[in-house]
């Protein structure tokens, strides 16, 4: 029987799609192997699999089917290692503040409450091994969703994400409102300000106006911790109650989130797109399974795309832009998220 280190780099060597992922707080990992190299793809989410969405179009989600792939669930043992001390922000830091004092402007001149930018940073590796990099981060990350996606159309990514995009299970489904970043500093008892308590109450307007169903749950908000970050978040509840509701519908209605895109959503992402100078991709896009007994769909993020050569990583970072933003604070976030990624190179 072959390792999982032998089919990963029997599917690599023949360009075939992949996916290795854990769930928040498992113990055992997933591994789904496609059997050939066709390219899948998928816009109704109405078939057993895998999915891959990019942040811009959901009719271009790639697709791992169940029928046409080999799974194996196994134990995933933790590992210690020594954590990558390079930093190398710098370079960026003027074109950021740069667009965020941009974005800060284009929403006291329109009708916009938030507008998420980001920027994308390069780091050389050596000696990489997507394998090992996915313990990593499933080692440091016990409650985000960890994955180690490969697939010839997309190349190969890697994340720990904090951010359940859609779960639904029979005819209830839940989402989650996160927003606002500071780091951890050993105490979940956090003070957040107005603007960050302002952002993170845009998001939950948002989704709770944006729901078609009546009988919502909604938490109060809380602050969760993700690697040395912590967020605001509360959780959102309801049921599909009627044939017009389906699972392609809400994630029309959630993707891309006020906590990734803005809010209005079309004119946030509009701005993104003339403004940020480079493709997100599969950046603050979303990815999980689609099975007939339950669905479980994650946002994109604290995520890095490897080259071809694997010598090269890009690592993406963002944050949620108010007009009570700071440009400089912004930036110092996004440098905090960064280290997410970096640490496990």
């Amino acid at each position: 029987m072959k390792t999982q280190e032998e089919r990963i780099a029997a599917s690599l060597k023949n360009k075939i799609p992949f996916v290795i992922y854990r769930k928040p707080n498992a113990t055992k990992a997933i591994a789904v192997f496609q059997k050939d190299a066709f390219t899948h793809f998928t816009s109704e989410f109405d078939t057993n699999g895998f999915v891959f969405a990019p942040f811009n179009g959901i009719d271009k989600t790639l697709f791992i089917p169940e029928t046409d792939s080999v799974k194996d669930v196994f134990k995933l043992q933790p590992i210690l290692f020594e954590e990558n001390k390079k930093t190398n922000s710098v370079n960026g830091r003027d074109k950021h503040i740069e667009l965020v004092e941009k974005g800060i402007t284009f929403i006291n001149t329109s009708a916009t409450d938030k507008v998420v930018l980001s920027r994308k940073e390069c780091m050389e590796i050596e000696e990489f091994n997507g394998f090992e990099t996915f313990k990593k981060l499933a080692s440091s990350y016990l409650n985000a969703f960890v994955y180690l996606w490969y697939h010839p159309v997309s190349g190969m990514w890697l994340g720990a994400t904090p951010e359940t995009l859609l779960n639904v299970e029979n005819d209830n489904f839940s989402v989650m409102s996160l927003a606002s970043t500071q780091e951890y500093k050993g105490d979940l008892n956090v003070l957040w300000n107005e603007k960050e308590t302002n952002e993170h109450q845009i998001v939950t307007d948002y989704i709770v106006s944006k729901l078609e169903s009546k009988k919502l749950t909604i938490s109060e908000a809380y602050t969760v911790k993700a690697g040395n970050l912590v967020h605001l978040r509360a959780d959102i509840s309801g049921e599909i109650s009627s044939s017009d509701v389906g699972v392609k519908k809400l994630i029309q209605v959630l993707h891309p989130t006020p906590a990734v895109c803005g809010m209005p959503k079309e004119t946030a992402k509009k701005f993104i797109l003339d403004n940020e100078n480079y493709d997100r991709g599969y950046y603050t896009g979303f990815l999980g399974e689609i099975r007939d007994e339950k669905i479980d769909l994650f946002v994109n993020l604290r995520c890095m795309n490897i080259d071809d050569d694997c010598k090269n990583a890009s690592i993406f970072i963002g944050g949620g832009i108010t007009k009570d933003s700071n440009p400089a604070s912004e930036w110092n976030e996004t440098v905090a998220k960064s280290l997410v990624m970096k640490k496990v190179l």
